[in-house]
């Protein structure tokens, strides 16, 4: 599988660079050569239809999903709608989106309120066997907390807003190495060395946007390239059966001239309270050759790590998961184009589908 994966991002590397200096159509070589994509399928790409597909992980567990989609607006329209993430994360399974100031302040988190279940399963849960996903830190500060206290619930909301600034703050510190271990698994797993797996096993980010790459790798000790913007949020996401609290960093890098396109952009997962240990979204925006400046191709790789997807029910997750996981994609090109679209024209904005939503149903 890694082979398989290595060569299909290796071949975006090479379509991509003869788009950017030849002018010539990256679409077509992309998807139907490299991601089976039918030849209908790359004619509704290049008409401005959002396609995807799902892609052969590096280890079982691994969901991989990546489509494209043709916007009729520059790229830097995209940029510019990504830098309002509280404007673009709205609507639909979107519950409540905050971007954190820079630097972080715990009153970022004022309005963070877990959702009761979630409070109960803190109220008894232990390393291995609780339902919200802690790491090591965070089960020796919730062992502080008198659970049968009268204000017991009041403690655990605020240690859960603590925790997520304490994990933003880590990160900012330590990079990855600030998660250390992940306990509910059986056997823990290192969070860190998950997420340098994940890296090495997409030659498409390493390869074709080294300097965006190497800034997520050693961060924070990377040097940060020239023009590059970063932040974090957190939310609330409806996901399947739970509502899911997730802490995001976001970075934006304008690729250097004679680049691979004119932007590479990344979403990466600091912090889910379920399902996910390591998520990454990576966006690269590609110029249209016919209208440089103009219209511009969005391609997005999804990556992600389930825990808790062993055994019967654990197939079942990953299937749920699979299955919704291109057309979910699917909607947030749709709503990424419209948003961009209509912006660019001065009209009202179309709210951005919600990227969960296909795994409700």
């Amino acid at each position: 599988m890694l082979i398989r994966l290595a060569a299909i991002t290796a071949a975006i590397v090479t379509a991509t660079h003869v788009a950017t200096i030849g002018g010539v159509s990256t679409i077509d070589t992309l998807l139907r050569t490299h991601f089976r994509f039918s030849a209908a399928q790359v004619a509704d790409v290049e008409r401005g239809r959002a396609v995807t597909m799902s892609l052969p992980g590096s280890m079982d567990r691994e969901m991989v999903a990546a489509g494209a989609v043709r916007i009729d607006a520059p790229a830097e329209r995209l940029v510019e709608v990504l830098r309002d993430i509280e404007k673009f994360e709205r609507g639909g399974g979107f519950l409540k989106t905050v971007r954190i100031s820079d630097p972080p302040r715990v009153d970022d988190f004022a309005s963070l309120s877990l959702p009761a279940e979630d409070v109960a399963d803190l109220r008894r849960c232990r390393p291995g066997d609780c339902d919200v996903r802690l790491g090591e830190r965070a089960f020796e500060q919730l062992a502080g907390i008198d659970r049968q206290a009268t204000d017991a619930d009041a403690q655990i909301q605020a240690f859960a807003r603590r925790m997520a600034f304490d994990a933003v703050e880590g990160y900012r510190k330590r990079g990855n190495w600030a998660f250390g271990l992940s306990l509910e698994e059986h056997p823990p797993r290192q969070v860190a060395a998950e997420f340098d797996q994940m890296l090495a096993a997409t030659p498409w980010l390493t390869k074709t946007m080294p300097g965006l790459a190497d800034y997520l790798a050693r961060y924070p000790n990377a040097a940060k390239p020239e023009g590059m913007e970063e932040y974090f949020y957190w939310s609330f996401v409806e996901f399947g059966l739970k509502t899911v609290l997730r802490v995001n960093h976001v970075v934006m890098y304008p690729l250097p001239e004679g680049g691979p396109g004119r932007w590479a952009l990344a979403n990466r997962q600091i912090y889910a309270s379920h399902y996910f240990q390591n998520a990454l979204e990576v966006r690269l925006l590609v110029d249209d050759p016919a209208q440089q400046g103009r219209a511009h191709y969005l391609m997005v790789l999804n990556v992600a790590r389930p825990d808790g997807t062993t055994g019967l029910f654990g197939a079942l997750v990953r299937y749920k998961i699979r299955s919704g996981s291109r057309e979910a994609l699917r909607k947030t090109l749709v709503g990424t184009k419209q948003r961009c679209e209509t912006g660019a024209r001065g009209e009202a904005p179309v709210r951005r589908p919600e990227l969960y939503s296909a795994l409700q149903n």
